[in-house]
């Protein structure tokens, strides 16, 4: 694509626009396309998946108890596991977790921030409300915010070209 300076009229303009709506819209049109693919690839795969994962739960289910009694012997307690008929299979320490009685981990914190002992126990996090200390700046702390480096930077203008829809115009084949 080469590149062209810009309109030099507000017809030339409208031109331009006129084809950026219709790019747009392409595009548009792709990306809604692909994502109906998607979605029907997803559907027609796990409606595929879903009776063999309930099949493999099934066996795993089946094999357990068998590994339960056969287990040990099988790798004479040297090791977790084995492999036989085209699969290893055996036990795994699962990672530690932390329990809790009552699961309220945030009451948890307060309880040990108040301990000496437990300073390392817990976490704090500070960070800036950038919206809050914004507004702040327009009120009465203006100037103690303002010591500690706060100001209010304005945004600054942006162009931007969004395509609209009109009915029965190509524009409007998104729909």
């Amino acid at each position: 694509m080469t590149k062209q300076g810009a309109p030099k009229t507000t017809e030339e303009a409208a031109e331009l626009l006129e084809r950026y709506a219709v790019v747009a819209n392409q595009a548009a049109a792709i990306e809604a396309r692909r994502n109906r693919v998607i979605a029907r690839a997803n559907q027609v795969a796990d409606t595929k998946a879903l009776p063999l994962l309930a099949e493999l739960k099934q066996l795993r289910e089946r094999l357990r108890p068998w590994w339960d009694k056969n287990g040990k012997a099988l790798t004479k307690g040297e090791r977790k596991s084995i492999v036989l008929g085209g699969c290893k299979t055996g036990t795994k320490a699962a990672r530690a977790t932390l329990a809790l009685e009552g699961d309220d981990f945030d009451a948890a914190a307060l309880r040990l921030k108040a301990l000496r002992w437990a300073k390392g126990l817990f976490r704090t996090r500070y960070s800036v409300d950038k919206a809050a200390t914004l507004k702040a700046l327009d009120g009465p702390h203006k100037a103690k915010l303002a010591e500690l480096g706060f100001s209010k930077k304005d945004g600054e203008e942006e162009f931007f070209v969004e395509p609209i829809a009109q009915a029965g115009t190509v524009t409007d084949a998104r729909r």
